[in-house]
C-alpha cells in the first residue's frame, strides 16, 4: 500500500486510542480478495505493533471493498484473525476506484492504559 509520506502516517495515536490505515503490502495481479486481506491483516498487526496495540484491542473497524460480493470470502479471513471475545465494531463498504486493491481497512484500537506504580 502507500508508504508513509507528507500527509500520511503508520499511525495516529490520540488520547487512548490509536487509528490506522491497512493496505494489502505486496499485492500481485492475481491476489483475490482472501490474499488481499490476510496480507492487509498482517500489515495491521505490525501497524499496531508500532503504535503499542494489537488486535485484542480493537474498537471499530471500516473495511472498503472493491466487489461487495467478495464480503463472504473477506470476512472467512477476517474471522480467523479476529481473537475470540472481541467486540468490535464493524462496517464494510463498497468503493468501486481503489486501483490494485481489493481492500483497505481504517482501525480503531484501544492503546493499553498505563498502570501506576505506588511510591
Amino acid at each position: 500500500g502507500p508508504s508513509p509520506g507528507k500527509g500520511r502516517s503508520v499511525y495516529v495515536s490520540s488520547g487512548h486510542l490509536v487509528n490506522t490505515v491497512a493496505f494489502p503490502k505486496g499485492v500481485q495481479p492475481n491476489d483475490g480478495v482472501k490474499e488481499q486481506t490476510r496480507k492487509s491483516l498482517k500489515e495491521l498487526d505490525e501497524r499496531l505493533a508500532l503504535a503499542g496495540t494489537d488486535k485484542s484491542r480493537l474498537v471499530e473497524a471500516t473495511v472498503y471493498l472493491k466487489d461487495m460480493s467478495t464480503k463472504s470470502e473477506f470476512d472467512k479471513v477476517w474471522q480467523e484473525w479476529v481473537p475470540e471475545n472481541c467486540g468490535v465494531s464493524r462496517a464494510c463498504i463498497g468503493k468501486a476506484d481503489m486501483g490494485p486493491f481489493a481492500v483497505e481497512m481504517k482501525i480503531t484500537a484501544a492503546l493499553p492504559i498505563p498502570i501506576k506504580k505506588r511510591e
